[in-house]
């Protein structure tokens, strides 16, 4: 369902419950002291309607409902309390009944925990590389969760397991752009996110990663790596650099974020860092400071080269000789 449709069926959904609510306080001659409840239980009712129209009951079963039902069964007993007909002791009533309520909550969620669920997710994902390919292209969008990457298989571009479902989109002939699937919901709310991505090692690759709330680990020491663009929010990101790819570059832009970057022995780097208001620690005995940042003294010559450009917020930069 588009996202239009969706919003004029849940648009709808509260105009309808609004015009009832306003009917049932008429024609039963309530007044708010007495009719409150039925705002709790339009609540409800609207959260049915908008966990249906997400779908996410078929990917979670009833436990999707589980908050929905909550909110309306709590608004029914606090109507039937405050119309007076639970009887005069309501208030008795409720302090009897409800470790029952929160029992019967449970068995609820037991249920939802063990009834078979839906299906819809793409948690495993092989593209191979096209016939005659001279390099790749890969982006990452990863909103939330912990994401790692290694070497893909022979042929293949990108592989890997992908818990909390991944969506793709073909860019080119060797280009694919990756994201979170949240046709069923947001994956670091709803369900866990965890991503074990392969790059391929076989042609000069163009790397772009795009986090959020996560915690990342690129392992990148076998690929032919030619750029990496990172943006990265809250996160928690350690790269290890390439070992044997010639020049590479790194542009890397972090916002409340803990970035480290790891230089393999014998690959040359010159560093420039931009942080607002983090700090920025790097190993001088491998990358002296210069004029403008820090760089290898042989970095003009090296075979294999890192030129590195961090701008940040407030975080912290740290790089590193890796042995």
């Amino acid at each position: 369902m588009t996202g239009a449709r969706r919003g004029s069926l849940i648009a709808a959904t509260w105009l309808i419950g609004i015009g009832l609510l306003f009917l049932i306080k008429q024609v039963a001659n309530l007044g708010w002291t007495e009719a409150w409840p039925l705002w709790i239980i339009l609540i409800g009712i609207a959260s049915f309607v908008s966990v249906a129209l997400d779908g996410r009951f078929r990917l979670t079963g009833i436990w999707a409902f589980t908050w929905p039902l909550v909110w309306t069964v709590v608004g029914v007993v606090l109507l039937l309390a405050t119309t007076g007909n639970l009887g005069p002791n309501a208030g008795d009533f409720i302090a009897q009944w409800w470790p029952w309520a929160l029992v019967g909550l449970g068995v609820w969620m037991v249920i939802g925990a063990v009834a078979p669920v839906g299906r819809g997710l793409v948690e495993s994902l092989t593209v191979p590389i096209d016939g005659g390919a001279t390099d790749g292209h890969v982006r990452i969008g990863f909103g939330a969760g912990t994401l790692t990457t290694r070497v893909a298989a022979a042929g293949n571009l990108v592989d890997g397991s992908f818990v909390g479902g991944v969506s793709e989109r073909r860019e080119g002939p060797n280009g694919i752009y990756l994201t979170q699937d949240t046709t069923y919901g947001l994956p670091w709310v709803d369900r866990r996110s965890e991503w074990a991505v392969g790059l391929t090692a076989e042609v000069p690759l163009d790397l772009r990663v795009d986090a959020g709330a996560s915690k990342v680990t690129l392992d990148l020491g076998d690929l032919r790596l030619r750029s990496l663009e990172l943006h990265t929010g809250a996160s928690d990101t350690r790269v290890i650099l390439p070992r044997a790819a010639g020049a590479t570059s790194v542009r890397a832009e972090a916002g409340v974020a803990s970035l480290t970057l790891e230089v393999p022995a014998g690959v040359a780097a010159r560093i420039r860092s931009r942080m607002a208001l983090g700090s920025t620690q790097v190993d001088q005995s491998r990358f002296p400071a210069v004029a403008g940042g820090y760089e290898s003294p042989d970095y003009a010559t090296a075979p294999n080269r890192v030129d590195i450009d961090v701008q940040g917020g407030v975080g912290s930069l740290r790089v590193v000789g890796r042995a």
